[in-house]
């Protein structure tokens, strides 16, 4: 199975960054929004692999005000 996925760390403290909101978009519509868990990752996929098409992604995160 593929899938889209992401680790967010915090360099400045070396280690996972906990609790950062994300979205993630196609073509500037929203498809999915979450928050990172305590490993910094998201407790599943953004994407699956039946759900990944063609498209210019982005990734936007909360990392600050």
């Amino acid at each position: 199975m593929t899938g889209l996925t992401t680790h967010v760390l915090d360099t400045t403290h070396g280690r996972p960054a906990a609790g950062v909101a994300l979205r993630l978009l196609r073509d500037g519509q929203l498809l999915t929004q979450t928050r990172t868990n305590a490993d910094g990752r998201c407790d599943a996929p953004l994407l699956t692999g039946e759900t990944i098409h063609r498209g210019h992604y982005r990734l936007e995160f909360e990392i600050g005000a």
